[in-house]
């Protein structure tokens, strides 16, 4: 069952490399498209489309990051890390999702800057990278800062970030995104809540679940209760299945009670 907020539609900016330039930029590259020769190893592919990182071109830097992204050597991080930086913002994007790809435990700091970027295209990208990496303690403290930047664009990204991680901690700092500005931000803020599995989130999806004026808000508060909730949850939820007026939250909120409602005994007629 997939979530309301995992229905958030998100870019993908890896391009298939079809239009002539990018076959341009890899046939220079891997220096083969025309001549017979053998293949070139990884690390000499790479260290040619590095060059490219700083071509004129930023189309050409672009597709140069994206290629790195895809050829996977190590050895490229650091020069995808200077290319965050970029002055074009596909070029930055581009470079954010390579060093995603890569995991580079080097790079998460930089990712994590990505996510005050003035672009929301970038901040987006700088997201789903770093939902490919192990983040280290810094990075950790890095994203709770962003939770509370004053661009509300950097707060949704930070949240799209911790939820990429493969676990979300519990912390009472989580509950302050509830009563963001931004209902994609509270949305993001009860998906993080209800990841962490923690029962002390209950009361404030309770509280979301009835409250918020944001229909999505309180469709992804009653789809965590039924993930996380108990049978405390249930007059709650039923209430708001048969009451709310946004027939998505009611569906939403009768497939909680479905998940949380103790099923009779096998063999039982009641």
């Amino acid at each position: 069952m997939v979530s309301p907020f995992q229905q958030y539609r998100r870019t993908n900016w890896f391009c298939p490399l079809l239009d002539v330039l990018h076959m341009a930029v890899l046939c220079w590259a891997l220096a083969g498209c025309y001549v017979d020769s053998p293949p070139l190893p990884p690390e000499e592919i790479s260290s040619r489309l590095v060059m490219l990182l700083t071509d004129r071109d930023p189309d050409v830097r672009r597709t140069a990051a994206e290629a790195l992204g895809k050829l996977g050597v190590q050895s490229a991080a650091p020069h995808l890390i200077a290319a965050v930086g970029d002055g074009d913002p596909r070029v930055r994007a581009a470079a954010a999702l390579a060093l995603g790809r890569i995991g580079h435990r080097e790079a998460g700091v930089a990712l994590a800057g990505t996510l005050a970027d003035p672009s929301t295209a970038v901040q987006e990208a700088g997201a789903l990278a770093m939902g490919q990496l192990d983040t280290s303690p810094a990075v950790q403290e890095q994203l709770g800062l962003r939770l509370r930047a004053s661009q509300a664009s950097t707060r949704l990204a930070a949240t799209l970030a911790l939820l990429g991680q493969e676990t979300v901690p519990y912390s009472p700092g989580l509950l302050a995104g509830l009563r963001d500005s931004n209902p994609s931000v509270r949305q993001g803020t009860v998906a993080l809540l209800g990841e962490t599995g923690d029962v002390r989130v209950g009361p404030s999806l309770l509280t979301a679940a009835t409250t918020d004026k944001d229909p999505r808000v309180r469709a992804e508060a009653v789809y965590r209760l039924g993930k996380v909730g108990n049978t405390e949850s249930v007059a709650t939820l039923t209430k708001v299945a048969e009451n709310d007026e946004d027939p998505s939250v009611r569906r939403w909120a009768g497939w909680a009670l479905e998940q949380i409602k103790p099923r009779p005994a096998s063999g039982s007629t009641h």
